[in-house]
């Protein structure tokens, strides 16, 4: 990421992410709205596998680390209704 670029928590690019594709599928550009959806997937497995690395890296205890891991992977489960 660039250093002119702020990095967006997780609300605010989902946000965006939404009017982008939301304007895109009311102009009939759904092929578009697709790339967009895939890129943000794509985007967001890139700096998921960057955050492993580097807690790996950091981590004398790949026991550690893989818990931590488990731990923030559960964070992005859907809550239940």
């Amino acid at each position: 990421m660039s250093d002119r670029m702020r990095r967006m928590d997780a609300h605010e690019r989902a946000w965006s992410c939404w009017y982008r594709i939301a304007g895109l599928v009311s102009r009939e550009h759904r092929d578009l709205a697709i790339s967009v959806i895939e890129a943000e997937i794509r985007s967001a497995q890139h700096e998921v596998l960057l955050e492993a690395e580097r807690l790996v890296r950091v981590s004398a205890d790949v026991e550690g680390a893989a818990e931590t891991l488990r731990h923030r992977a559960e964070g992005f489960r859907p809550k239940p209704r």
